[in-house]
């Protein structure tokens, strides 16, 4: 008795969806922070280096569809350069202390989960 009686594809979505949302989970915590940012100024990093962190940090259970989304919602957001530095150079972003960030980046993430949460539905 299955309460949701899916293919093996519907499974395989599941799974993809739960670790997608953990890692959604991950970088919103992340980016709840307060306090003020770790200094340090430089460039925004670029779509493309933002994905590649999503993707290293979801152990590839994202797609490629959903990384991409979800880079370019933060390369697109209003999270300071430094805000999003720090995720994209983070060796384990789940270790990034919400004192690594300003209070406005603080607002800022709150905005993102949305988006964020659109960027992870599975495709129909």
């Amino acid at each position: 008795m299955t309460a949701y009686p899916h293919t093996r594809r519907g499974r395989q979505h599941r799974r993809s969806a739960l670790a997608a949302a953990a890692l959604l989970t991950v970088f919103s915590l992340t980016a709840c922070g307060g306090g003020e940012g770790s200094g340090g100024g430089g460039d925004r990093p670029s779509a493309e280096d933002i994905e590649g962190q999503i993707t290293q940090s979801s152990g590839n259970q994202v797609t490629e569809k959903q990384a991409a989304c979800l880079a370019k919602t933060y390369y697109e957001s209003d999270l300071s350069d430094e805000a999003v530095r720090l995720l994209v150079e983070a060796e384990d972003v789940s270790k990034i202390s919400p004192e690594d960030l300003s209070e406005a980046d603080q607002k800022a993430s709150k905005e993102l989960y949305e988006p964020l949460v659109k960027c992870l539905a599975p495709a129909e």
